[in-house]
């Protein structure tokens, strides 16, 4: 795993919106806004599965997953690569479950809680 460096995890909580790309078994990519994306720890991050089926059947398939979080006003962000568990039950999905319908609470419930164990990051103008 690697840790987050300050300056992501100031990105992500500003931004709360990443862009996550996975892909099928045999290579196909699949792009999705994912706009609760929550840090869990020095080197995991989480967001809550609500409808992107294309998501959720790549990564049951093949667990690994890159995302881009941007800020547009100042031009830096970074790319956050690492492996997703899914999960839909737990603390971790409850959490993750009512912090989507705290904040947004006109979405439907959350399928799953995706948790990425973060393995690389490129950092860029942070």
């Amino acid at each position: 795993m690697t840790k987050m460096m300050k300056e992501v995890v100031d990105l992500i909580n500003k931004e709360h919106l990443v862009y996550a790309a996975t892909a099928t078994k045999d290579g196909m990519p699949n792009v999705s806004p994912k706009g609760s994306i929550g840090v869990i720890g020095e080197d995991k991050l989480v967001f809550a599965e609500i409808a992107s089926p294309h998501t959720i059947d790549n990564l049951k398939a093949n667990p690994k997953i890159a995302l881009y979080v941007l800020d547009k006003e100042h031009n830096k962000g970074c790319q956050i690569k690492g492996t997703c568990t899914l999960m839909n039950s737990g603390p971790v999905f409850e959490q993750v479950s009512k912090a989507l319908k705290d904040k947004m609470p006109q979405l439907p419930p959350a399928h799953y809680a995706v948790v990425i164990n973060v393995e690389e990051i490129f950092p860029y103008k942070l």
